[in-house]
């Protein structure tokens, strides 16, 4: 993974915009007969797409603790950094109480109309995960992503699930949600390395629906998580891109599966309903398939895009498994 720089040669900029342009005009997946047929990413689109994720590590991150306080007697701070585009960014992290020494985190990523605060409230789409996952020792860290939480000014203060919904249907502001939140979390990985508290070498992540979008294509070009559980993340599939039209436009940048063949022998655990109205069965089955080594897990709760309570089991056995 290149990591764009300011001193990055003039040529080196001049290519990758050109990377760009081509992205613009051709299709990133699919050859000659079926266009829909999922097809090896070649090495020139796929460096087009890590460009995505990429972000300056030399820009500052001026981070501030807002505010501390204490959540079930577990500490927490509430804390403000600068975005790679200006903006100021607002997470949580949450230590267990008896924590001894540095202590394994995971990171929690949220769906399309979630928020930071909405992992802590029991009408939580995504269940009580957060809480019980600082009970087995584990710190947490969660972010509003752009046009979420406390950041809807971005979007003059509308609900993101409007961006998807008619007759709005603005699948490039998605699209721009889930990348800038993905160097968000970059960005607070950062952040994260600083805090004695925490041991870096035992960072996690969890991402629920468009969270698990995010954390899919985190997870390719980030080395730093060393552990994922993705919970019904739509795949995206070009299949299913063409049949939306309009409604999936321009989402090769996001898609799960062009990301997919990226994440080696990483240990993702992908945890998906068969009823889900957002991808089938086969799709994630087929996303799944394109990821090389043994370290991945597939398993389908008999649910739709809400997972039943036990769905957290099984993501605190993957993390206490990886991290502790």
């Amino acid at each position: 993974m290149k990591i764009l720089a300011r001193s990055t040669p003039p040529r080196a900029l001049i290519r990758r915009a050109s990377l760009l342009a081509l992205l613009l005009a051709l299709p990133v997946s699919g050859v000659c007969g079926d266009p829909a047929a999922p097809a090896p990413l070649s090495p020139e689109t796929t460096e087009v797409l890590t460009q995505f994720y990429a972000y300056d590590k030399a820009l500052p991150l001026n981070v501030r603790i807002a505010e501390k306080s204490a959540v079930a007697g577990n500490p927490r701070d509430k804390f403000v950094f600068t975005s790679q585009s200006g903006d100021r960014v607002p997470g949580l992290l949450v230590f267990p109480k008896q924590a001894a020494g540095p202590v394994p985190c995971v990171v929690l990523l949220h769906g399309m109309g979630g928020s930071k605060d909405a992992w802590w409230r029991t009408d939580n789409f995504s269940r009580n995960l957060a809480p019980r996952l600082v009970e087995a020792g584990f710190a947490v860290m969660m972010l509003d992503a752009p046009f979420s939480g406390e950041r809807t000014q971005m979007s003059d203060f509308d609900n993101p699930n409007t961006f998807m919904a008619p007759p709005r249907m603005l699948p490039v502001r998605l699209r721009d949600m889930i990348l800038r939140a993905a160097v968000d979390y970059r960005r607070a990985l950062d952040y994260l390395e600083t805090r004695p508290e925490i041991d870096a070498k035992r960072i996690g992540a969890v991402g629920y629906s468009m969270g698990g979008v995010t954390l899919n294509n985190l997870m390719a070009v980030e080395p730093r998580l060393k552990a994922a559980v993705a919970c019904v993340a739509p795949p995206f599939s070009r299949k299913a891109r063409l049949a939306a039209g309009p409604a999936l436009a321009g989402m090769d940048a996001i898609a799960p599966g062009n990301f997919a063949p990226l994440l080696g022998d990483r240990p993702i655990l992908y945890l998906m309903g068969t009823t889900d109205i957002y991808y089938t069965k086969a799709e994630a089955e087929e996303m799944v398939a394109t990821i090389p080594g043994t370290a991945k897990q597939l398993k389908f709760f008999e649910s739709g895009h809400q997972l039943p309570p036990e769905y957290i089991d099984d993501a605190i056995a993957w993390m206490r498994t990886h991290l502790q």
